[in-house]
């Protein structure tokens, strides 16, 4: 048995629960059982895991608060591997965890934790020049734990007719009102796709929305890429599923982390970086565009599997699972 412990908020965003939810896919189509723990009761986060019909349980707040709180759980459900996508596990954490002789498996973590994992899982660490420790650390971009869906709509775009919009699951610093105001003073015809947590719902309504179309939960997001031919997005998980799929990107980095992921996407000539959210120029980075190349560089430079190959790592790490 599989527990993913993830973290996902308004502020927090939902980037790491997505990639949990494919994960938990990769291990349940293995014939192994997992389980996420939701952190938090966050509740466009909730209302997600239940639509993609996966097994979950929500642990409160003053919970998480408490010394040794992963007992309980860990004597309910019995893990053989417990999988933390939370960002700065705690070193007591991880104790708790591994005394327990538990496989402790981390993303992107660079807590005081993260340093007696039995595998730290840091697919950028390298593009963000990040330190990272564990028993066993595995980085590069061939880590990324990408959606399975990206396999099934991959495709070269040879000229620019579709522009689509995606600014995240909860869009934190309300980016999309003004990539729509763009996009109407250019008199351009657009999608745009709301995330489950999207909150900025009243801006929208005060805005007045032409040739453009807004969509919100969507059975599949790749399937909706896959009509369009150029993406504005963040930084995060979603502009690498993008270029696995051959969809050209301009970013817009949300986080300061973000910066480095733009940029790298930017330099192997799949997107083109516009600036921090603060301070974004997308007439000048749609200047850059170059719809052919760009998809090239990507389906060649980004692939889509990932997630089996740490899949692969975790089941040679672990013991017994």
């Amino acid at each position: 048995m599989f527990i993913i412990c993830v973290k996902s908020s308004h502020q927090f965003g939902m980037g790491h629960l997505f990639r949990s939810i494919n994960l938990y896919k990769i291990i349940e189509n293995n014939k192994k059982s997992a389980t996420v723990l939701l952190l938090g009761k966050h509740q466009p986060s909730i209302a997600w895991l239940q639509n993609e019909r996966i097994r979950f349980e929500v642990v409160e707040e003053s919970q998480i608060n408490k010394v040794g709180w992963e007992s309980e759980i860990i004597n309910i459900i019995k893990p053989t591997v417990w999988i933390n996508d939370r960002l700065n596990t705690g070193i007591n954490h991880a104790s708790n965890i591994k005394d327990k002789k538990i496989t402790l498996v981390t993303f992107d973590d660079c807590g005081s934790g993260a340093r007696i994992s039995d595998l730290n899982v840091f697919a950028l660490a390298k593009i963000r020049a990040e330190i990272v420790e564990g028993k066993k650390v595995l980085i590069g971009v061939e880590y990324l734990v990408l959606s399975d869906d990206i396999n099934h709509y991959r495709r070269i775009r040879d000229q620019l007719n579709s522009i689509v919009v995606s600014l995240g699951g909860s869009d934190t610093y309300g980016v999309t009102s003004r990539v729509i105001e763009w996009l109407n003073r250019r008199k351009e015809s657009a999608t745009v796709i709301l995330g489950p947590g999207f909150q900025h719902r009243d801006s929208l309504d005060r805005m007045a929305i032409k040739n453009i179309s807004i969509k919100r939960s969507l059975k599949s997001l790749h399937a909706e890429f896959y009509k369009h031919d150029l993406l504005i997005t963040g930084g995060g998980l979603t502009a690498f599923e993008a270029a696995a799929a051959g969809l050209p990107t301009i970013t817009i980095a949300n986080e300061k982390w973000e910066v480095a992921h733009a940029k790298h996407l930017e330099r192997i000539g799949c997107s083109v970086y516009s600036g921090r959210y603060d301070c974004f120029d997308l007439t000048k980075a749609y200047q850059g565009v170059s719809i052919r190349n760009m998809s090239e560089n990507a389906m060649n430079l980004v692939k889509p599997d990932g997630g089996a190959r740490v899949f692969q790592e975790i089941l040679s790490t672990g013991k017994g699972i």
